[in-house]
């Protein structure tokens, strides 16, 4: 059974988003390695910016420094 796990920075995917990712990841799982749909477990996990870094700066900073 194939357990897939992805943590989001939130808030960059909507509900509708994160329903087409789990299809698209469920039906790729399928086709390419023949899984059966009903055993694919998908877990989305958001994760708030600000616990998330990138060169000793978190997500949060970086987003605000790209605004300007």
């Amino acid at each position: 059974m194939p357990i897939i796990s992805i943590k989001l920075a939130k808030p960059e995917f909507s509900k509708a988003q994160k329903e087409e990712l789990i299809a698209d990841i469920t039906e790729l799982l399928h086709t390419k390695y023949n899984k059966p749909k009903q055993n694919i477990v998908i877990m989305l996990e958001d994760i708030e910016p600000y616990n998330i870094a990138f060169g000793g700066e978190n997500v949060e900073k970086l987003r605000l420094k790209g605004k300007k």
